[in-house]
């Protein structure tokens, strides 16, 4: 599919996956105005409409379902609007991101020049800019990186850019990306919306880039007008050969798409969308729904049960005609007066008002939705903390309490991100190569290391007993307790080591202490009774 000319934006095609990008934004932003814009405008063309009070929140079957919804309720007519959001999607997304990235993957190639130039764009920002594209990754399913020149920001060498699932236009033949448009807002005057696009695409054997800028409205994507009448676009003119086309030099397409999760559910039977990646926030619309329900629940139960009192009209004092009457909380004696009595036949006097706070209903309730909500997204609850979360314990017992976390970052290192970024560095070292006559590129060799790791006394003590043992050698420890060290690093330390003990390995010096050199319990015993029948026979 070529770049687009005008029509009905988002094309028609995507119109059911941006609706959905509408609705995960609005959860991953969290923002109240933004969650009652959504769901109270269901149906409604544009983001900008008013909230209305439709039929359909009172009717039955799937509309009256949405509608009913906490957030697509009808605001109260009078009053404040309680409804109160807690940031569950978007605690998600980030564990969901750091799950994968807790431990920056190791990247190594067997060229010197290529492995220096990793590090280099290692030092650049690439571990950062992996983390908050795996985390809109969670929140929207797709997220696409590709290798971007422009001297002016970056001179001499390549860098990396993100867009995120709601600003792209993929064309997927089996699940893979042929090509791919990628739009950004630049103007928004009115009812006027201007875009600019970029269309990357392989012709005829070779990779380019057509950009476009538009100016629609907020449904519609309009007239194509110069690239050099907006600022923010002006420099791509200078980008164009004389066909219009910016040429990238490769053969393939210039973007990598790391796809979230998969298989597809809510548009499975779909040609255009089955092969889109999966969000995290896919079907936990309505949890997420339950939970903000609860969190109002909860803080209307505080609200309401702020002490108050109830005075007899006999004890306000008057503040003149037509001025009302006030009562005087803080006064300590009151005359006596003439009242009717109550039903008992005693004065009616101040009546105090306290009513509970359910605070253990609604907490058991709000972790189990919790719950609910990170296991459908295939992540333990014990991911984002719990009672049990600071309790020490071993890397081992971590990733059995966390199983099915592990289980689904297991999952997405092997499915998409190990691929995705040995992809994404190729990409990038065969563009420099082209650009600026870098090293010939090679595919670098990633490796994920555990997310959780020993603590240093476990690591000291699994050592020591090893020692004890005769099972390791000194480079064999060194590496236990220096997983990170390079072979230079560990050979340098051993030699440290033996140099220390004098050429030998002293285990009082090295990790096994003190305790290493300890004969087993009953030895010394053993020698002395050995030594006293061996004397009689050397008389």
């Amino acid at each position: 599919m070529p770049i687009p000319t005008g029509g009905a934006w988002p094309p028609p095609q995507l119109a059911p996956a941006y609706q959905a990008y509408r609705d995960w934004d609005a959860w991953y932003t969290g923002d109240a105005d933004q969650l009652r814009a959504v769901y109270a405008n269901r149906g409604l063309r544009g983001q900008l409409a008013s909230p209305k009070v439709r039929a359909g929140q009172y009717a039955g079957g799937l509309t009256g379902l949405v509608s009913r919804f906490l957030w697509g309720a009808p605001a109260p007519a009078t009053g404040r609007d309680g409804r109160l959001h807690i940031p569950l999607p978007a605690d998600l997304a980030t564990a969901a991101a750091n799950l994968v990235f807790s431990e920056p993957p190791k990247l190594t190639a067997e060229n010197a020049q290529v492995q220096e130039r990793i590090e280099q764009l290692i030092e650049d920002g690439l571990y950062t800019l992996l983390l908050h594209a795996a985390e809109a990754n969670s929140a929207l399913g797709d997220v696409y990186l590709r290798p971007v020149v422009d001297e002016e920001v970056l001179p001499g060498r390549a860098f990396l850019a993100t867009v995120h699932a709601d600003g792209a236009i993929p064309t997927l033949r089996w699940g893979r990306l042929v090509e791919v448009t990628f739009w950004s807002t630049l103007l928004v005057d009115g009812d006027t919306h201007v875009r600019l696009l970029e269309h990357h695409e392989v012709v005829n054997g070779a990779g380019r880039i057509v950009y476009a800028v538009y100016e629609g409205k907020a449904d519609h994507l309009g007239r194509v007008v110069p690239l050099t009448e907006y600022a923010d676009a002006a420099h791509l003119a200078d980008l164009l050969d004389e066909d219009g086309v910016q040429p990238t030099g490769l053969k393939r397409l210039d973007v990598v798409r790391f796809p979230n999760a998969g298989p597809q559910r809510k548009w499975r039977t779909m040609a255009g969308l089955k092969y889109l990646g999966r969000s995290d926030y896919d079907g936990n619309e309505p949890v997420f729904d339950a939970l903000d329900d609860v969190w109002t629940s909860w803080m209307r139960d505080i609200r309401l049960a702020r002490g108050r009192i109830v005075v007899p009209e006999y004890m306000l004092q008057s503040n003149g005609p037509g001025q009302g009457a006030t009562f005087d909380a803080e006064r300590e004696v009151f005359a006596t007066v003439q009242a009717m009595p109550n039903m008992q036949g005693a004065s009616v006097g101040i009546t105090p008002v306290q009513f509970a706070i359910r605070v253990a209903e609604h907490k058991e309730s709000a972790d189990e939705i919790q719950q609910v909500a990170m296991r459908h997204a295939g992540m333990s609850g014990q991911t984002l903390g719990d009672e049990g979360g600071d309790v020490a314990m071993t890397a081992t017992e971590a990733q059995a309490r966390e199983r099915l976390s592990f289980t689904t970052r297991g999952a997405r290192i092997t499915g998409t991100w190990r691929p995705g970024i040995a992809d994404l560095t190729e990409l990038l070292l065969e563009l420099e190569a082209i650009r600026f006559r870098g090293p010939a590129p090679e595919r670098p060799n990633v490796e994920f290391g555990d997310s959780v790791s020993e603590s240093p006394e476990t690591m000291a003590r699994t050592a020591q007993l090893l020692f004890a043992a005769q099972a390791v050698s000194i480079d064999t420890r060194v590496r236990m307790v220096h997983p990170d060290w390079d072979d230079a690093q560990v050979r340098e330390e051993v030699e440290r080591i033996k140099t220390e003990n004098g050429g030998g390995e002293d285990p009082e010096s090295v990790i096994g202490g003190a305790a290493g050199n300890r004969p087993p319990p009953g030895a010394e015993e053993d020698d002395a009774e050995t030594e006293e029948e061996e004397a009689p026979a050397e008389e």
